[in-house]
């Protein structure tokens, strides 16, 4: 085995280590919040991430953080070490803000929504560091040629697609924030204490599909990378 399939071989395991705990911690949460009484409706619709990861309010908060912090650490990993076996220039800014991506969302977990200033710059910084890694992906993917990739560059716009609704939605007019000054970041702010919740809650589910979409992604990314 030469030194370039270890370092493979140690970019998909770390991948999928940190795959697996983040959907443990997220599944975990989703099932215990689930069967709380208190919840009405569907969850995905009622609860955003930030506020299942809320110390004092949320019975899956160390789960859930646990697995956000471990499980994105063992992906910002993984990616530098794809980093070093991939070919192409682009590869440089795709997988540097990649590893940014999931440093920010570790940042998430490490400070929950109890800190507040700090959980709100992580999740900011992982809205816009997803949206440049997936339009880095994109011009990535010319260059290595598209079809090599075709899974992974649908789930790259799909993410930008929903990273890019989190700014856009509130002022394009298509759905209404409950203050015209309200930002998304301050509607997660106040996630915890915000009463009613209307049916279908945007914000939550922009959130759900964000990360869900993400670690789809990883998986994809590694499946090439196996392959390649």
């Amino acid at each position: 085995m030469t030194n370039k399939d270890k370092i493979k071989q140690l970019s998909i395991r770390f991948g999928l280590l940190g795959c697996f705990g983040l959907f443990l911690g997220l599944a975990i949460s989703i099932v215990i919040e689930s069967t709380n009484a208190s919840v009405d409706g569907f969850l995905l619709f009622k609860k955003s991430i930030s506020e299942l990861g809320y110390y004092g309010h949320s019975q899956s908060a160390l789960l859930l953080n646990g697995g956000l912090f471990f499980g994105s650490l063992c992906i910002a990993l993984a990616n530098l070490f794809a980093l070093q076996v991939t070919k192409g220039w682009l590869k440089y800014p795709f997988w540097f803000s990649f590893s940014a991506s999931f440093l920010a969302l570790a940042v998430t977990g490490l400070f929950p929504l109890n800190v507040y200033h700090l959980h709100l710059h992580g999740l900011s910084y992982l809205f816009i560091l997803v949206c440049f890694s997936s339009i880095a992906f994109m011009a990535y993917a010319i260059q290595i040629g598209w079809r090599e990739v075709k899974l992974p560059l649908l789930l790259a716009t799909i993410c930008l697609c929903l990273n890019l609704s989190v700014f856009i939605l509130p002022y394009a007019g298509f759905i209404s924030a409950p203050l015209l000054t309200a930002t998304y970041m301050d509607i997660i702010a106040s996630s915890a204490t915000l009463s009613p919740k209307p049916d279908l809650w945007w914000q939550a589910l922009t959130q759900w599909g964000s990360d869900i979409t993400l670690v789809l992604w990883v998986l994809s990314l590694l499946s090439w990378l196996k392959k390649s």
